[in-house]
This record gives structure tokens, sequence and C-alpha cells, in this order.
């Protein structure tokens, strides 16, 4: 751990960065048009972290004027037919690559998302593919880049996970889950941005300064995956890894617009992953891809687990990935958490998929009342940090490195627990989901003996909000604390036309009250997506991704945002 003043180790987190991007660029050899549009786009990164940029105020539309129409022709391309076309030697793996990187150096200039540029790593493994395209095109993931968030090992690398101290935890050693990509025919190109602490729905951090928006930069990224959210709502990613432990997955793709996945504990490998409170078993963080594809989701679920990671990581179940054919579907609605009720866009997307599958002969709908969400926050304040924010205060303490708005939101409150308080909140925990799973299958099953299936519920009470204002969590925290998991998906954009503030509401309780204030005209949102939730019960990850492409048929396709906002 470092104590250099926390000023001089951010200016060289930011050399770190200007250096692989220095390098990406001769990689990517833009031309003189592309070069000069480059260096005229308004940049997201400012001259130092502590200062936020001018970025436009739509990225995604001028992100789309600048990139190439060749590179488009790559990067705008489903993933898995992508991928079909580098099997079938219609692309050279470095060809996408490149087209990729050319994607990410002008997506990461609009929005800051990009912690650091892989370009010699990255090289090196797609001309190994390329030359031995015979005996390796029919790996399952062959040719395709991907990006990981920051705080995934990456060997040569260092890991901070949002706290300058550590921009000397140079790692020798990838994660296993990257290593079992690579060995499948992926391989990462980019570190995307995460933020102090990892523990916000924000993506801001004086290592990188403030992660916008990929559709509106006067809103936030969603945190802390922050950096895949933005670098695969611009498309500028096949797919990407995050982590969630309170909304880390969930958040940054339902405010880009795109598919995350929350899986349930014990199906993919994080054992190796860095954060605070390391060693912790209270509440444990997954691991999960995020992408505008839902089938190139399912295809890397289905290729890390078919690889058997139980193997490697003794952390793990050896529960194999498989779809079963399902005839009929019960979803449960659940329209608010009565604790925070949610924005005139967000009700408008729960009805717009109530109305499109009630159409639908194989689904049944069922209101799903929440079962004492409010006890949830009272427990996980209490085991996030069981030792009041020792280990994430002491980050700070020896650089100097300041408290961000949102991570002192995080902690406040937390306590040093000693053992028999841990004890007995694990016991609340425990009882909790006992009493949550009984309510499930007691109150939702039907005469036939069909329980729930899942549950659809928004992500947040909001869209994306405006920055430092992301403070609720209860709509993704309380499947963390039951461990359930989430698919996030896709469903509209706010609608200045149809989405105004409500008229003469009356608040459930002050943190409503703080949510109703915020949606304060629907152009202030503008542009932003609208994505919601769906859960099930432990191990129905595959159930969620079933479900999910039925949702896509009906709603739309995978790229619906950009074909309605161009």
């Amino acid at each position: 751990m470092l104590s250099d003043n926390w000023e001089v180790l951010a200016t060289k987190a930011q050399s770190i960065y200007q250096n692989s991007l220095e390098k990406s660029l001769k990689l990517v050899n833009f031309d003189k048009a592309l070069g000069q549009k480059y260096n005229e786009l308004p940049s997201a990164k400012g001259e130092t972290t502590k200062d936020y940029g001018s970025p436009t105020k739509h990225p995604f539309q001028l992100y789309l004027k600048t990139v190439p129409q060749s590179v488009l022709d790559i990067t705008e391309k489903e993933p898995v037919d992508l991928l079909t076309d580098l099997k079938n030697g219609k692309f050279t793996c470095v060809e996408v690559l490149k087209s990729y990187m050319t994607a990410a150096i002008i997506a990461s200039k609009l929005t800051n998302c990009v912690q650091e540029y892989l370009p010699d790593e990255a090289l090196e493994y797609a001309e190994y593919l390329d030359r031995n395209h015979e005996t390796m095109k029919d790996l399952p993931l062959y040719g395709l880049p991907f990006s990981i968030k920051e705080m995934i090992p990456f060997i040569g690398r260092a890991v901070t996970h949002g706290s300058l101290c550590y921009l000397d935890r140079i790692v020798d050693y990838n994660a296993d889950i990257v290593n079992i990509l690579k060995k499948n025919g992926a391989y990462p190109f980019v570190r995307t941005t995460n933020p102090q602490s990892l523990m916000m729905l924000e993506c801001v951090s004086y290592a990188h300064g403030r992660t916008v928006n990929s559709f509106n930069s006067e809103l936030t990224s969603g945190g802390s995956s922050g950096g895949e959210g933005v670098l695969n709502g611009l498309y500028a990613s096949p797919f990407g890894l995050g982590s969630d432990i309170g909304g880390s997955i969930r958040s940054p793709a339902a405010f880009n617009g795109i598919y995350g996945l929350r899986s349930t504990l014990g199906r993919l490998p994080t054992a190796d992953y860095f954060s605070c409170n390391r060693g912790s078993e209270s509440i444990l963080s997954v691991t999960g891809p995020l992408s505008r594809s839902l089938e190139t989701i399912d295809l890397v679920m289905k290729t890390i687990i078919d690889s058997k990671p139980w193997l490697i990581d003794p952390t793990l179940a050896p529960i194999e990935w498989k779809h079963t054919k399902q005839d009929k579907f019960r979803i449960g609605i659940m329209v608010s958490d009565n604790i925070v009720n949610p924005s005139p866009p967000v009700k408008r997307a729960l009805n717009i998929v109530q109305e499109k599958l009630s159409e639908l002969g194989n689904f049944e709908l069922v209101p799903f009342e929440p079962f004492q969400h409010e006890r949830t926050m009272p427990i996980l304040g209490k085991l996030y940090f069981e030792d009041g924010g020792r280990d994430f205060k002491a980050t700070l303490s020896s650089t100097g490195e300041p408290l961000l708005v949102q991570t002192s939101w995080a902690i406040d409150g937390a306590k040093d627990l000693e053992m028999h308080e841990q004890w007995y909140y694990n016991l609340e925990k425990q009882k909790y989901r006992k009493e949550y799973l009984q309510y499930w299958v007691d109150k939702y099953t039907d005469k036939d003996g069909h329980i729930l299936d899942a549950v659809i519920a928004p992500v947040f009470p909001n869209v994306a909000p405006k920055h430092e204002t992301s403070k609720y969590w209860g709509y993704t925290c309380q499947w963390n604390l039951l461990d359930y998991p989430v698919l996030v998906f896709p469903v509209t954009t706010v609608d200045e036309n149809l989405d105004h503030p409500l008229a003469e509401y009356k608040p459930l309780n002050e943190i409503d009250e703080y949510f109703y204030k915020q949606y304060d005209d629907a152009k202030s949102f503008a542009k932003a997506p609208v994505n919601l939730s769906l859960i099930g019960l432990r191990n129905t990850d595959e159930k969620l991704i079933e479900i999910g492409k039925i949702l896509r048929q009906e709603i739309g396709d995978t790229h619906f945002c950009f074909k309605k906002v161009k």
C-alpha cells in the first residue's frame, strides 16, 4: 500500500491511462480525418481527476457521427453473428480488435469509461488466433475481445478497485474467469472504470474522474461497474465482466440500456477478485456479463460453466448450464417495493411489459407484493461494513485521498461489529431468506403446484439519476441479501410527451419524497433508457435468460435504444 500524496498518485494513474491510450492509437492508426475528428471531440476527462471535463450532452449521438462506418460495420453487428464471421474468415481477429479498440478510444473520450487499454496483450492474442485459425476457430468465443472491470485481476496491471494507494498492487496472474474465457477464444482489450470503494451506484474516483452516462452525460453511468455499462451501452465492446454486491452490474446495465446478469452465488468464479472488506463472508459479491446482446450473455455463461469452473474455484457449485423447455410461465409483477415508488417512465415500462405479456397465451401474470423489504437495509447496513468501514478508510488515510459524496453516503452510520453482533445479523439474514422463500412459494403457488417462475420489478426508483443523487439501492440490494439471480433488460426510453412528473403526489416517506423531487422534468432525463429487472429463485439463471429472450422478442430487439433515438 502506497503512502504518497493522493494527488501525486492521481497524476500517476492518469499517466498510466495516457500511455496505454498512445499505444492504442498507434495500433488503430487513425487516418488524418478521423484523427482531426477525435481531437475535436469534447472530453469527459478533465485536466485532473478532480475536474470532470466538458462532456457533450448526448455522447452516443456524437459517438455514432465520429466512428467510421467501416468500424461500425463490425462493432454494431450482433456479437454472435460476428463470431460466425470470424470463424468463417470474413474478418480476421486483428481486424475485429482494431475496430473495437477504435470504438473504445472514441467512447472513452466522450464518457471517460476506460481505466486502461490493453493494446499489446490484445494484439498478441488476436495475432495468435489468426495464425492458428484452422485449429482454433471452433472455440465458442473465437476472436471476440471483451472488457473487464478494473477490480478483476489482469497480469502485470495494478488493481486498485478505486483506491489510489493500491497503484503498486501489480498482480502476477489473471483472474480465473479471464483465463477461462481466453482458453475459449476471447481476450480482454480494455479495463473499465469503477468508483472509489466500489460501494456506490455512481462511477467516480480520483483514479479516473467521473464516468458519464452513454445517453445523457448529465446523468450517472451507474456503479460500480460503470465503465462496463457505458462501453457496452455504446456497443464499443461485445461483452464485459462486472461484479455485483448491491447493484453494481444491474444499475450500470439499466442506466445504459443493455442486459446485465447478476448471477447466483456459486455459479461463476470470483474468489480472486479484489474489493474492500476482502475476506468477509456475510454478503458476497458475484460476477456476471453485461452486453447489448442477450444471446451473447447466454453464450458467455454457458462457455464459462461448461469449462467446469468448480474444479478451479472451490467456492463454486457443480451446476451445469442447461436450458429446459417450458410451455407456460407464471410471472409476478412488483410495481413498487412500498418504500420508494418508481418514477413515471419506470411505471410506463412496467405497463408496457404487462400489456405485452398479457397478450401471450403462455404467460400468467400475478400481482406480487414485496415481503417486508423494509427489513433489508437494517441487515445489510451492518453486514456491508462489519468493520465500521475501517478497511476502506485505511485506503484513504495513507494518502490523504478525500472521501467522495457517494462513498460517504454508503458508509454513513457503519458500525464496527464485535463477533456476536456479526453472528446476530447473519442469523437475521438467514431467517429473512427462509421467510422470503416460504412467502414466494406459499403465497404464489397455483392449484396445480406451479410456483412463480420470476418476478418483474424496477431496477431503481428512476431511470439513470443525476450525478451524486443515487441514494437508494433497495431495488437491487434486496436480491443480494436473498442471493436471487437477476437479469436486467431494456424496455423503452424516456418520452418527454408521456413521462410527466406526477401532480399532487403524496410521498410515502422522506426518501420517497427525495426521489419524487428528483424527477423534476422529463427533459432532465432526455434519451435515458428505461430497464426493468427479472428476478428468479436461486440457480434459475438459465430460466431468466429464457424468459428474457421472449421479452426481447415481444418488446423489441437489442438495438432498440440506438434505433429509437438516432
